[in-house]
C-alpha cells in the first residue's frame, strides 16, 4: 500500500494547495486522501514542535510559538506550564480544527491526538533513559570507590623478611602508611619522587610534631628506606621527605636518590601500575620506611 512518506514534497514551506494537488495525483479515494493529508500536516507539525521544544530546552527559555493571525493553529501552546500529555491533547484539538477549516470536510484524523502524544512520550522515555544511564554510571563510580576503600579496611600483613630487618635495626613504632598503584610519574627519572598522597594514607601520624614543623616550613627531613629488593639482607637508602601543600590537601614525597637508588635498581622491579605498600618505623628517633612491591 502506498505510504504518505513516499510523497516527494520539497519542504515544509510548500503551500497547502500544492500538497493537496500532489496527494490527488497519488489517490482519488477520499478516505485515503484525507488520511494522507492529515499525516502530512501532522508529521510536519510534530517535527517543528519537537525541534522548537528541544531548542527552548537548550536555551532554557519558555517554549512559545509566534502568533500568526493567518494561522489558526499557531499559538496553540499556552504559556502556562503543562505536562507533555496535556500539551499534546491541546495541540491535537487545534490542529484538527485547522485541517477541518481548510478542507471543509469532517475530520478523519481520529488518531492525531494519540500520534502526537506517543511522539512526546517517546521524547520523555529517551530523556528518562538518559538520566537512568547517568545515574548508573554515578552508582558504578561510588561502588568502585567503596571497593577501593574496602581494600584498605584491613591492614595488610608485613612480609616476614621486613619484620626481621626491622628487628635487626631495633626498630619500633611500626605503622602501615599506604597502599597504592605506582603512577608513571612515580617511576619517571624527570620527576624523581614517590608521592604519598594524603587521601591514600591509612595512617598519617607517622610524622612527629617536630618533624611536622620542619615540613610545614617547606624544609625536608632525612629518612631511611628499606627497598623492596628480594635480597635477604637489608638494602637501605637515604632519601629526603618533603611536604607539598595543595589547595585543599597535601602530599608527602620521597625525593633525593629515589630514582637512582630505588627505581633504577632492576632488583626492585618498580613499574607503572605495580602495587606497593609502605610502612614507617623508628630507629631510635630517626624516621624510616619499608617499601614492599606486590607487583602488577
Amino acid at each position: 500500500m502506498f505510504h504518505v512518506g513516499e510523497l516527494k514534497v520539497s519542504n515544509c514551506n510548500d503551500s497547502f494547495r500544492k500538497i493537496m494537488e500532489e496527494i490527488r495525483e497519488v489517490t482519488n479515494d477520499e478516505s485515503e486522501f484525507e488520511r494522507f493529508l492529515t499525516e502530512r500536516i501532522v508529521t510536519a507539525f510534530i517535527d517543528g514542535f519537537v525541534e522548537s521544544k528541544k531548542a527552548a530546552k537548550d536555551n532554557k527559555v519558555q517554549l512559545e510559538f509566534p502568533k500568526n493571525k493567518n494561522d489558526s493553529a499557531a499559538g496553540c501552546i499556552p504559556r502556562k506550564k503543562r505536562s507533555n500529555r496535556k500539551r499534546a491533547e491541546k495541540v491535537s484539538e487545534s490542529l484538527i480544527q485547522f485541517i477541518q477549516s481548510l478542507t471543509q470536510e469532517e475530520p478523519v484524523a481520529s488518531d492525531v491526538s494519540s500520534s502526537i502524544t506517543i511522539r512526546l512520550e517517546n521524547e520523555e522515555q529517551e530523556e528518562e533513559n538518559r538520566l537512568k544511564k547517568k545515574r548508573k554510571v554515578s552508582c558504578e563510580k561510588i561502588v568502585k570507590r567503596q571497593e577501593q576503600e574496602f581494600e584498605l579496611e584491613a591492614e595488610p600483613e608485613m612480609p616476614e623478611k621486613f619484620k626481621r630487618i626491622i628487628k635487626e635495626m631495633n626498630g619500633i613504632k611500626t605503622t602501615f602508611v599506604m597502599q597504592k598503584k605506582l603512577t608513571q610519574t612515580d617511576v619517571a627519572k624527570v620527576n624523581n619522587r614517590l608521592s604519598i598522597p594524603r587521601k591514600q594514607m591509612r595512617n598519617c601520624d607517622f610524622v612527629d610534631e617536630e618533624e611536622m614543623k620542619i615540613l610545614d616550613d617547606k624544609k625536608g627531613i632525612m629518612v631511611d628506606l628499606v627497598t623492596p629488593s628480594p635480597s635477604p639482607s637489608a638494602d637501605i637508602v637515604e632519601l629526603e621527605l618533603k611536604k607539598w601543600k595543595m589547595s585543599s590537601t597535601y602530599t608527602y614525597n620521597l625525593i633525593g636518590a629515589w630514582f637512582k637508588k630505588v627505581v633504577d635498581k632492576e632488583a626492585n622491579q618498580l613499574q607503572p601500575g605495580g602495587l606497593v605498600r609502605l610502612w614507617s618505623f623508628r630507629q631510635d628517633s630517626k624516621l624510616c620506611f619499608v617499601l614492599d612491591n606486590q607487583g602488577c
